[in-house]
C-alpha cells in the first residue's frame, strides 16, 4: 500500500474543514461525497482535528434580526496606567459578557489596534439603549483604564 504524503494528508484535512464551516450539520457521508474521500477517512480526520483543538466545536449560526439582535461596535481609548491581569483577562477572555449580562450583551469579538484607539469591542445587543448602557458600564467598571469610548 502507498504512503501517503503529508502534504496530501493536510489538503484532505482543509477540504473537510472548509465543508464543516460552511455547513456543519453535514453528515461524515455528505461531507465524504464532497471530498472524494472514503468515510472512515473523513471520520478519522474530523476526530484528529477535535483531538488536537484545530475544531473547537459546532455551532448554529443565526439570523440575528430575527431574533431582535443588532450590531455595535466600540472603540476604546487606554489611559497610560497599566492595568490588572484580572482586567486584561475579563477582556481577553471575552468576560464582559457575564459581567453584563442582564444587557443581553453577545461579545462577537475583541482585538487591540494601533493608531487613535487602543481597542475594538464588536458586539450584537438588542436595542440601542443596551448598547449604550453597555459602554457607559464597561467604562465605569474599567474606571481609571478607560480615557474614552465611541459607539459606531
Amino acid at each position: 500500500m502507498p504512503k501517503i504524503s503529508k502534504e496530501t494528508m493536510v489538503k484532505d484535512e482543509q477540504k473537510v474543514l472548509e465543508i464543516l464551516q460552511s455547513n456543519a450539520k453535514d453528515s461524515i457521508d455528505d461531507i465524504a461525497k464532497k471530498c472524494r474521500l472514503s468515510r472512515q477517512k473523513v471520520w478519522r480526520i474530523i476526530k484528529k482535528l477535535e483531538k488536537e483543538k484545530a475544531i473547537w466545536g459546532y455551532a448554529a449560526i443565526a439570523d440575528d434580526d430575527s431574533i431582535g439582535m443588532k450590531h455595535y461596535i466600540m472603540l476604546f481609548k487606554r489611559t497610560t496606567q497599566p492595568a490588572s491581569k484580572e482586567m486584561i483577562d475579563e477582556i481577553a477572555f471575552k468576560k464582559l459578557e457575564d459581567i453584563f449580562q442582564d444587557l443581553n450583551i453577545r461579545i462577537e469579538n475583541i482585538d487591540y489596534v494601533h493608531g487613535c484607539y487602543d481597542g475594538v469591542i464588536s458586539f450584537w445587543t438588542d436595542s440601542l439603549i443596551n448598547a449604550k448602557k453597555f459602554i457607559g458600564r464597561f467604562s465605569i467598571h474599567m474606571q481609571g483604564l478607560i480615557e474614552n469610548t465611541v459607539l459606531s
